[in-house]
């Protein structure tokens, strides 16, 4: 079974939270119909919630919402390591990364994993 890294990052969730909410929402539902071949590890930036509260985010109780509801159902991971060395960790142990444009995916890039990157408008 294929492990994709999956990383959200808050930028999006700021300038435009309900595309950003609803990309979330359609690629976990994606990646949970497919669960049986993939294993999906999502890794948010790890002070999403902290700054989607000083920004007073208007997605931040869905967004939660979505975490709990991902934790629970138990068909993939919810990586919560804070730093950059164990969340590269990681993403080195899984087969391609697929999220936002961050170190990481170039960390990825570098290492020969496949990458691709998601557009909030599509």
């Amino acid at each position: 079974m294929n492990k994709i890294f999956y990383f959200t990052d808050l930028l999006p969730f700021l300038s435009k939270p309900d595309k950003a909410i609803d990309k979330l929402k359609r690629n976990l539902e994606i990646f949970k119909n497919y669960s049986s071949d993939v294993q999906l590890v999502w890794h948010p930036y790890s002070r999403t919630d902290e700054f989607m509260k000083i920004n007073k985010c208007p997605v931040i109780n869905e967004y939660n919402s979505i975490i709990e509801e991902f934790k629970a159902a138990g068909w993939g991971i919810f990586d919560e390591t804070s730093s950059l060395a164990d969340a590269r960790e990681v993403l080195f142990g899984c087969d391609a990364y697929y999220g936002d444009t961050c170190d990481l995916a170039y960390e990825a890039k570098n290492k020969g994993i496949p990458v691709m990157l998601q557009n909030i408008e599509i």
